[in-house]
């Protein structure tokens, strides 16, 4: 079944819905002067680090396109393609470009329509939990939905431009520089971002509460704010870009291996599968978010954790996503053993964010001994946090050890029903697990963005006297 239309049309809906979360957030009252003023600081303080953060990756990234283009065109040559020389540097420097410039561009919507939540956050705040629980989801939808849906267009749209559509075995080995391009775009956000957003974090928690004895977000820190700003470039356009590349790389590598099994079985479908199963997991995602702050049985109401609205919201994604996926690879591929390597993946995605609820929720185990470590002294604080960090680490790493087996092995058990090889089946497993653990992306990144909206609106309030 060619379902191939539903790439760009599942990506028009999500950035339709993009825009009208957008307006819904930018309409909202932005409170009391103080208020306004405060998050005008922020808006000011993130703008600069932006605007001078981007101004220097634009410069290095057409210095690295050119010297790519120049390598590839003089050195490379890719068999799959049969092209070689000229043609295939400008067209590697041209993706590596688009990526990087499409993963700024989403990054930098994404922190400005956070920024301007923040304020409005606090403001709604003042009517109740809900209300400020609504509009913050709501603000980091946009960046989730955003970032996801502009991967998924913009590998779409370049295949279409190399001739994907004519020759989709050869595609896919073009537009790798786009990989490269949002990679280099992620690695300059995320690691400046990252180390700004913890130098000021810190650098205002020293001055504040050592130095000054004075509590979190006082008006009377001036660091205060370049804190704030490090949480909307670092957590808000820095995970954006990280997630963005990601993504990117992660639907070229799936349709390169597909590319393996069209070459002996003809069909084009295993290497369209990737964008496709993904554009379905942006359309549950809305679904997911309208549920969280619509729907009456999973909404957050009045003297509820926010965290079993965004739990409930989630697990109805996980389900419309199994069935999405069920969908997509009955029509596509045909066998129920890729089902079940894509429900491996989307089990390991659960798996993490439960792993992560565990290590970091207050009422479990690993933060209440930290708490109590705590009232020993800073030694132990220090040495048990340290623990309790190398503990969390050995979780994932064993789920996605497991995932990795599982998927392959399911894979190989579909490989007599598509023709090939079981280790060629076994790889293209790997694949399915990777876009099921995917499929709830946009999801996973509104809550992740979630997060540094209401910090700053928190921190909007405490600096505003509010």
């Amino acid at each position: 079944m060619n379902l191939t239309w539903t790439v760009p049309t599942f990506t028009a809906v999500s950035l339709v819905f993009v825009i009208y979360l957008a307006w819904d957030v930018l309409r909202r009252d932005r409170g009391t002067a103080e208020m306004r003023a405060v998050g005008e600081a922020i808006y000011r303080g993130a703008v600069a680090f932006i605007t001078r953060q981007y101004g220097t990756i634009a410069a290095l990234t057409f210095v690295t396109a050119i010297i790519i283009a120049v390598l590839v065109g003089a050195f490379e040559e890719v068999s799959e393609t049969g092209i070689v020389g000229f043609e295939l540097g400008w067209k590697t420097g041209v993706g590596f470009l688009v990526g990087a410039a499409v993963s700024a561009l989403s990054g930098i919507i994404g922190m400005y329509v956070a920024v301007q939540s923040n304020q409005r956050v606090a403001a709604a705040a003042r009517g109740g939990v809900v209300p400020a629980f609504n509009v913050a989801l709501r603000g980091g939808a946009v960046s989730g939905f955003l970032v996801v849906a502009l991967s998924l267009i913009s590998v779409y749209i370049m295949f279409w431009a190399y001739g994907g559509f004519d020759h989709p075995d050869i595609a896919p080995f073009l537009i790798v520089g786009m990989g490269f391009g949002a990679s280099f775009v992620a690695l300059f956000a995320q690691l400046g971002g990252g180390i700004y957003t913890k130098a000021a974090d810190v650098g205002a928690d020293l001055v504040g509460k050592v130095e000054a004895n004075i509590p979190e977000d006082d008006p009377r820190n001036a660091g205060v704010i370049a804190d704030l700003v490090g949480d909307n470039v670092g957590d808000c356009a820095g995970r954006g870009a990280d997630l963005f590349e990601s993504t990117v790389a992660e639907n070229i590598g799936a349709m390169i291996l597909g590319i393996a099994i069209y070459a002996l079985t003809g069909k084009a479908e295993w290497i369209f599968f990737p964008l496709i199963v993904r554009s379905f997991g942006l359309l549950t995602s809305i679904i997911g978010v309208l549920a969280a702050t619509s729907f009456p049985w999973f909404k957050l109401h009045e003297g509820e954790e926010p965290m079993n609205a965004l739990f409930r919201s989630y697990a109805l994604t996980v389900v419309l996503c199994a069935v999405a996926l069920y969908y997509v690879v009955d029509a596509m591929l045909g066998d129920i053993w890729f089902f079940w390597a894509g429900m491996v993946g989307l089990g390991a995605s659960v798996l993490f964010v439960l792993i992560t609820m565990y290590y970091t929720e207050s009422r479990w185990r690993p933060v209440r001994s930290i708490v109590q470590a705590s009232l020993r002294g800073s030694g132990p604080n220090i040495i048990t946090g340290l623990a309790v960090g190398f503990e969390n680490t050995a979780a994932p790493v064993i789920a996605i050890g497991l995932a990795l087996l599982s998927s392959y092995w399911l894979g190989t058990q579909g490989a007599e029903t598509a023709g090939v090889a079981a280790s060629t089946g076994g790889i293209y497993g790997t694949a399915v697990a990777t876009m099921g653990m995917l499929m709830t992306a946009a999801f996973i990144l509104a809550m992740d963005t979630f997060g540094p909206i209401v910090d700053n609106a928190g921190g909007i309030v405490e600096m505003s006297g509010a």
